[in-house]
């Protein structure tokens, strides 16, 4: 009768049971991967849902929208839509101000302030949802350049990271795709832009 040697029955339990941690490991790993990017998600959708607060305590406090990054810039030009931020924790004079509404943790000396968490720019714009934009659109496709558009003021984040763009998209538009909903992404060059819808607002031009 044929017989196996011990130590090669073992050799051979030693090597299914090394598979089988080798396959848990990868399984855990997966896991845990994915558990941190959508805790990574929740906690940018946090942040974007304080902007969006901050900017809504702002506007029933003065009544008036963020100022224009420039004001006589004119209709066609994207400053004319960008809003100055910083002026969220930074008083511009403005009547009725009783910020800050945000910590100063955005740099409030740039043009479009830096969160050093998240390796982004950050601001606002002004863009129509009566057209779509996202994904190989920019927002300032959308501008409200003419009267008589649907308008709305959005937060973004300009950042390096694209891997919580669908997990977000998932949270607020049950994954709707990046060129329509409340929120939307597009790629800028290296860089990919994320941005969650406000409030509406008035025409700048009407």
């Amino acid at each position: 009768m044929f017989k196996i040697k011990k130590g090669a029955m073992f050799g051979l339990d030693a090597r299914i049971a090394l598979a089988i941690f080798g396959a848990l490991s990868v399984i855990s790993g997966a896991a845990l991967y994915s558990a941190i990017q959508e805790a990574k998600a929740t906690a940018l959708l946090t942040e974007f849902r304080e902007i969006s607060k901050a900017w809504e305590a702002y506007y029933l406090d003065t009544g008036n929208m963020l100022e224009s990054y420039d004001s006589n810039a004119g209709a066609a030009n994207d400053n004319f839509y960008r809003r100055k931020f910083y002026n969220l924790y930074k008083d511009p004079g403005v009547v009725g101000w009783s910020g800050p509404y945000l910590s100063d943790y955005y740099e409030a000396t740039c043009m479009y302030c830096h969160n050093t968490k998240y390796n982004a720019y950050v601001g606002m714009f002004i863009a129509t949802t009566d057209v779509a934009w996202g994904d190989t659109v920019e927002w300032n496709g959308a501008k409200c350049s003419s009267g008589r558009k649907n308008c709305f003021v959005w937060s973004y984040f300009r950042m390096v990271d694209d891997n919580y763009a669908k997990l977000i998209d998932q949270k607020v538009d049950g994954g709707d795709g990046p060129s329509v909903g409340n929120f939307r992404w597009w790629k800028q060059s290296t860089v990919y832009v994320h941005s969650l819808k406000i409030a509406a607002v008035k025409n700048p031009v009407d």
